[in-house]
């Protein structure tokens, strides 16, 4: 119906899933270095499309965004909408998220990168913790652990930390998700309001059965009974999201499950080049 591949994908195929989830990523770092005290929200999302499109992406799984200052840490009743760029101007010393998750030829990617303004690391804790939650959840995907369980053991291990999980607040809560391939041409490139509409179609009805008691369908990974499950073979974007003093900062990552073992696609990305140049990683 929706002539979306979800898994069983050939080694050429997870290729180009690395190329496109780099060219996102190549994409996100130039803008990051082209930020500027005083500049909106909104001005900087409207450069990161321009550079994504420049760049090949044809549609989104969800629209480019922009996170200054304390925004990044999705703060009080953050609304499932409020992750939308603002007017919002950018502060000296802000951290800044900068999140895409660009189509490219079919092929959804979905990325996150956190900086500083003026070239100041972030705070240490949030990186440790950040590759601690990476190295985790692979681990626990390959001890056999269900989806909810091991989103529950990442939030205890943040907590743990002295830090806020801002997954939470992430729109149906998800620590993760599914990405997918079209296969088919046929509206490739159409948009509603700005997004892909096989790939939403496709999340509402799976999210939906998932719901109604077939957890295996689910194309969120979170908390909740709709992930007490095993992680289903195919790639997941994960994106743990962490807090303290009016700062936050997450990655965005593709982990490959292949007869349920698991594996990231890439190890050499922005978060990961820090956190190993950190002597973190």
């Amino acid at each position: 119906m929706f002539s979306l591949q979800s898994s069983g994908f050939s080694t050429s195929e997870l290729d180009q899933f690395r190329h496109y989830q780099r060219v996102s990523y190549a994409v996100l770092e130039a803008v990051s270095g082209t930020l500027e005290v005083g500049e909106t929200e909104q001005a900087v999302a409207r450069r990161i499309h321009r550079g994504l499109r420049a760049a090949g992406a044809e549609n989104y799984f969800h629209v480019p965004v922009a996170l200054f200052g304390d925004r990044t840490t999705y703060p009080g009743n953050f609304g499932k909408f409020e992750a939308l760029p603002t007017p919002r101007r950018l502060a000296a010393k802000d951290v800044v998220i900068l999140d895409a998750a660009p189509i490219f030829a079919g092929y959804t990617v979905d990325t996150s990168l956190a900086v500083r303004l003026g070239g100041e690391p972030l705070p240490r804790a949030f990186e440790q913790a950040l590759a601690f939650c990476r190295a985790d959840i692979c681990a626990r995907v390959n001890a056999g652990e269900k989806m909810r369980d091991i989103t529950r053991a990442i939030d205890a291990a943040i907590t743990t930390r002295g830090l806020a999980n801002c997954h939470k607040k992430h729109i149906n809560a998800v620590l993760g998700h599914r990405v997918t391939r079209e296969t088919r041409p046929y509206l490739r490139g159409r948009a509603i309001w700005g997004l892909a509409p096989r790939q939403v179609a496709w999340f509402f009805v799976r999210g939906y059965l998932a719901k109604n008691g077939r957890p295996a369908f689910t194309p969120s990974w979170n908390h909740s009974r709709q992930s007490d499950c095993l992680p289903q073979d195919g790639l997941w974007a994960v994106e743990p999201h962490v807090a303290a003093d009016g700062m936050g900062a997450k990655f965005e990552d593709i982990l490959v499950i292949e007869h349920g073992h698991a594996r990231y696609l890439d190890d050499d990305l922005p978060h990961t080049r820090r956190w190993r140049a950190a002597g973190i990683m």
